[in-house]
């Protein structure tokens, strides 16, 4: 995702939008940071979710506010590369996490929390600084290099999640929708939620090959671009 912009004058009013956009995102991601570290260091993995969750659902929930700046064409982003990115971290956040309090203890929580907010810590800051031109060598360095390790453990994190809410989805039978019925309609989430699990196998590949591919064009060549 990029949250660069087209124009090279940070007065203009996209750009000024977008700055303050990407600095409110690179503070509320480093409020969930200290929280993360702070309750893990003092009290462990238990009521993590109760310390973070609030703030998580704000600053997750406005990325998608991203979708819209590459579908307008505020910034070069395809939507396409956007779009999967911010979905499923959602359906991880709400559908999955916000239900399940077996989600909430799993040890894919704090792994997705602590990728998910370094990662977009740096990110906000890098794109911010992009359009002013202001850029520092290592956040460069670092946006395009801890993705290495940070995307599959926020991958991991989330699969994790799914995976210990998939059996009281299947007793409970919440958000699902038998026939017959007022809307002739049927509605499995169990099944959903394996599906959506099972779609991770062709787009993690996909867009970790993209984020590579930004990283040789970004530090391999010198040059100062956006994803």
């Amino acid at each position: 995702m990029a949250e660069g912009t087209k124009k090279t004058d940070p007065s203009t009013p996209g750009n000024v939008y977008l700055i303050f956009y990407n600095v409110f995102l690179s503070a509320g991601w480093l409020i969930v940071l200290v929280q993360t570290v702070h309750h893990l260091f003092h009290e462990g993995r238990a009521g993590l979710w109760g310390s973070t969750h609030e703030v998580l659902k704000i600053f997750q929930t406005l990325a998608i506010l991203e979708v819209v700046h590459s579908a307008v064409g505020l910034v070069p982003s395809k939507v396409g590369v956007v779009f999967p990115q911010v979905l499923s971290r959602l359906v991880a956040l709400w559908p999955i996490l916000h239900t399940f309090k077996e989600s909430q203890t799993s040890f894919g929580y704090p792994l997705l929390l602590i990728a998910w907010s370094v990662t977009e810590v740096v990110r906000y800051a890098f794109y911010f600084l992009n359009i002013l031109d202001r850029v520092p060598h290592i956040i460069t360095f670092l946006r395009y290099t801890m993705f290495i390790v940070l995307y599959p453990m926020g991958i991991t994190g989330e699969l994790l999640c799914i995976y210990a809410a998939l059996p009281v989805a299947l007793k409970t039978g919440i958000y699902s929708t038998t026939m017959p019925n007022s809307i002739n309609f049927t509605f499995n989430f169990y099944y959903t939620m394996i599906i959506f699990a099972l779609m991770y196998i062709p787009v993690f590949p996909m867009l970790y090959s993209h984020m590579l591919a930004q990283r040789r064009k970004v530090l391999g060549s010198g040059h100062k671009k956006t994803d």
